[in-house]
């Protein structure tokens, strides 16, 4: 299996080679195995390896099990290992997402804070890649969504993604090791389940080789999608202008180029993934017309420019200043004060609520967001806007939100979290902390 693991990286151009990599790690035989891999690919690759795990507090004292059972195999393997107890459910419930959305987003927020410059590694395998492909084609996906899941996105890979679970438990008993499995794998009541329980083992005894299958389909859907991605990216370019784009260039080109060209426009200019039903609606109106799709988003194709409009919003600007470490904001009060590193549990890097005082530059004011602001938030691979930010996170009341700014721009923005430029570092000494006013 360490071939195939070698050949995936290869193959997909994963950037571990001296890197540090934060290895998510359950206790399941998945990732016990991709721990076990990458320490035995250590000195070939020159990796920095470090072990997370996430109690997400919803299995009880199983869960307080497989925390303790991860801890202890790392100290077995001499393994820096960072835990994070959290209350899944109720921060679900606070931020207003799905206990799964909630529970993913924290994962990632936790393994991007252990290091900086993080590589995170997932434990993800080809059975997963089958289940998810499956899952996708039932409701109806794109030559996208026939990738199912990606082996590189950002600074996640996936080294086990050519592997199969049944490869990955022999390799686990050739090697003894050891590993817990998670009471829940054998509910049906979760569609992933039930596809894994049910449907996988059917479509088995209509072909045995289902996953060398599937893995083909995958690897030629990537290839097209690489080569529609490339051509389309070609052609947004070509059709931006300065006050839209182009929409007899897109209009001209093959319906699924066109098609691909408008949902990155989208993407780009609101944040949001449409539905195959909002693109098929400004393929409608490319000769001149008005739809509105996502997200209050208005498309509007006139004198043969597209153009997305959100609704107009009435923004009144306010403004405050911070240089106390506090302000009454039309969202309520914001505080903050300044702590010694050693002084700040590490539960708190991942609430979004810290920032390093010392990158700080100049005089500090709160105040809600501007036309143009951008950040690129701490962990984040690219700058975005603050508009597109606030449209990814479906965040409400947008125009009320704290943004804290500094002579160089936006430093911290209340929900999203500290730029890249004031993330906490390994020799921050002073930190801001905003409180549960914050």
């Amino acid at each position: 299996m360490i071939c195939k693991v070698k050949n995936t990286i290869r193959r997909y151009n994963m950037p571990l080679t001296g890197r540090t990599v934060a290895v998510g790690v359950s206790g399941g035989a998945d990732s016990m195995a991709l721990l076990h891999v990458l320490l035995e690919l250590k000195d070939e690759y020159k990796l920095n390896v470090i072990a997370c795990h996430v109690n997400h507090g919803i299995r009880g004292e199983t869960a307080d099990r497989d925390e303790m059972f991860v801890i202890k195999e790392c100290e077995k393997l001499g393994v820096e290992v960072h835990v994070l107890s959290a209350d899944v459910p109720r921060g679900a419930e606070r931020e207003h997402l799905g206990v799964e959305e909630y529970g993913r987003r924290l994962r990632y927020e936790f393994f991007n804070s252990v290091a900086d410059d993080v590589i995170i590694a997932t434990a993800h395998t080809l059975s997963d890649r089958c289940e998810t492909l499956i899952f996708n084609i039932t409701r109806g996906t794109s030559v996208k969504g026939l990738c199912s899941i990606p082996a590189v996105r950002d600074n996640i890979v996936r080294p086990l993604i050519d592997c199969t679970r049944d490869e990955i438990e022999k390799y686990c008993a050739d090697n003894s090791i050891e590993y817990i499995t998670d009471e829940t794998n054998f509910e049906d009541i979760y569609s992933r389940n039930r596809i894994r329980l049910n449907v996988i083992p059917e479509l088995k005894k209509l072909n045995p080789s289902l996953e060398k299958s599937f893995f083909r389909l995958i690897c030629n859907a990537e290839e097209e999608n690489d080569f529609i991605s490339e051509l389309s990216k070609q052609i947004t370019d070509k059709a931006k202008k300065e006050d839209g784009y182009d929409a007899g260039l897109i209009s001209c080109q093959h319906s699924a180029v066109a098609k691909r060209v408008i949902a990155e426009i989208i993407t780009s200019e609101t944040g949001l993934v449409p539905e195959s039903i909002h693109i098929l609606q400004v393929v409608d109106i490319l000769g001149g017309g008005k739809t509105e799709i996502i997200g209050n988003t208005v498309v509007e194709v006139c004198n043969g420019v597209l153009r997305i409009n959100p609704k107009a919003e009435i923004i009144s600007a306010w403004e405050f200043d911070f240089t106390s470490f506090f302000a009454e904001t039309p969202s309520g009060m914001v505080k903050a004060q300044i702590l010694h590193k050693n002084k700040l549990p590490l539960k708190q890097f991942v609430h979004n609520k810290v920032l390093d005082y010392d990158s700080i530059c100049g005089g500090l004011i709160i105040r809600n967001r501007r036309p143009g602001d951008k950040i690129k938030l701490a962990g984040s691979s690219c700058t975005k806007t603050l508009k597109k930010l606030f449209s990814e996170k479906h965040l409400e009341n947008r125009n009320n939100i704290p943004v804290l700014a500094d002579e160089l721009g936006v430093c911290w923005v209340q929900g999203l979290g500290c730029a890249d430029r004031c993330k906490i570092k390994e020799n921050t000494e002073k930190i801001l902390f905003f409180g549960e006013d914050g």
